[in-house]
């Protein structure tokens, strides 16, 4: 490689994105510094935002202008050519797309960058990932938690982008997780076709791992980047039915790229259990879109017993009624939903109770480890408890507290670290209990004094 060249461009095509990109890119630089990746530049092609980003990345320019590249978009190019943009711009002989909400694991880029040193000749590699659930107070699961295929080792596929793709499944969903040589990317024919489709990086890695099958699979078990989910603007009955079906159609192109048969009709069959299972976002409220999805589905699934007996049932489940009132749940949120002849209405919307912590609490104060063989866990330290376990003493004195939850909490908040997931699970038990807590039992003069009572209102 000559001296002056990138090994590797992080391209990271955004918009509107200022709220979470200086946290990608401080942990890009930081990983630079302490591995002295030389190798490594930032590419950030801005599709006109109109939020900080140019600000933002202003200052990142004049503070390294030998690792940072920014271009700003004089008219917002769509997702899929800013995409296009961002490869366009890179100098590195691979290219990593990158969320701009997403980040790398404590030593993610590192280990990435050093399996491309000491593979040059790879075509495609799919990143290994943690999820960080930002709908559920910043918790960082893995994949195990979501999946049940799960990598225990890093794999090389010489000649065989048939099991590559099968074993990649929806490991690739996120355009984070792919890294690709840019010279075979310049040689994809008619990308235009895939612009409006949401899935252009999918196409490109059919593409080059069919034409070039020399790739790389990382393992699960040891995570490269950390997905960022929950933010999902798309993730809605609107954009959901077109984005999903997409997804479907791209992969169809797996049979005229030459891959065996084999390969489209098991992941045409693993997406149809997939919907089944998860087709709250896969449909539309309106019952005439959802015959135009399922007419398109017939196509792909025609032949399938379960997409007559329970994908079009589930696909049509909100539609079903000629009038219904009922409550419904989706994520955090509760709503009151009219139906008339398939047409839904939202007559009231709230959210759901969020957990109320004792503790005053703060994402930063989460402490992420990393062992030696990459697994990732969080931690929060036994201070968190202090005032959870004075406010269980209290209501231990008229007995209307669990015993054993007390003395959990009394012996937890002596502790060094605990594991966060733990303490989401004890500061949602505790609220429970602040909610059944009847204020009838406290002697008059010391409710008024009492805030954790003014919390549950009672």
């Amino acid at each position: 490689m000559v001296a002056d060249s990138k090994l590797l461009s992080i391209c990271i095509p955004t918009y509107n994105g200022a709220k979470y990109i200086q946290n990608n890119i401080d942990i890009i630089l930081k990983q630079i510094k302490e591995y002295n990746l030389s190798g490594v530049e930032i590419v950030v092609s801005d599709n006109c935002s109109t939020d900080e980003i140019p600000d933002i990345m202003k200052k990142y320019k004049e503070m390294y202008p030998d690792i940072i590249r920014y271009n700003r978009n004089e008219a917002n190019l769509g997702y899929d050519r800013n995409v296009m943009k961002c490869c366009e711009i890179a100098s590195g002989k691979f290219i990593h797309l990158f969320g701009d909400d997403d980040y790398y694991s404590p030593n993610g880029l590192k280990r990435l960058y050093d399996v491309l040193l000491n593979n040059e000749d790879l075509s495609v590699l799919v990143l290994s990932n943690y999820y960080l659930r930002n709908d559920y107070y910043g918790l960082i699961v893995s994949r195990k938690s979501l999946n049940e295929k799960f990598t225990i080792k890093d794999k090389i596929y010489n000649n065989d982008s048939d099991n590559f793709i099968i074993d990649v499944e929806d490991r690739a969903w996120p355009n984070t997780n792919l890294v690709f040589r840019k010279e075979y990317f310049n040689q994809i024919p008619d990308l235009e076709k895939f612009y409006k489709k949401d899935w252009i990086h999918i196409y490109i890695l059919l593409y080059i791992a069919k034409n070039w099958p020399n790739s790389y699979l990382f393992a699960d078990k040891y995570p490269i980047v950390i997905n960022r989910v929950g933010v999902q603007s798309w993730l809605n009955n609107n954009d959901g039915p077109r984005i999903y079906f997409n997804n479907l159609w791209v992969y169809s192109f797996a049979n005229k790229l030459g891959y065996s048969k084999r390969v489209f009709n098991w992941y045409r069959k693993t997406l149809l259990s997939e919907y089944i299972k998860n087709v709250t976002f896969r449909r539309s409220n309106n019952f005439f879109i959802n015959i135009e999805y399922i007419v398109k589905y017939f196509k792909y699934w025609k032949d399938l017993y379960r997409f007559y007996t329970k994908f079009v049932r589930e696909y049509l489940k909100p539609c079903q009624t000629v009038f219904s009132v009922k409550n419904e749940k989706v994520l955090s949120r509760k709503r009151k939903v009219l139906t008339i002849l398939g047409c839904r209405f939202c007559l009231k919307e709230y959210e759901q109770p969020k957990i109320e912590f004792a503790h005053k609490f703060d994402e930063s104060d989460i402490l992420l480890f990393q062992n030696e063989k990459g697994n990732l866990r969080q931690f929060v330290t036994g201070d968190f408890y202090s005032e959870m376990n004075k406010n269980l003493e209290y209501f231990w004195q008229y007995k209307l507290v669990p015993e054993d939850f007390c003395k959990r909490v009394a012996r937890l908040k002596n502790k060094k670290l605990i594991s966060y997931s733990d303490y989401l699970s004890d500061c949602s038990y505790y609220q429970n209990i602040l909610m059944h807590i009847d204020k009838k039992a406290f002697p008059e003069n010391e409710i008024s004094g009492n805030k954790i009572l003014q919390k549950t209102g009672k």
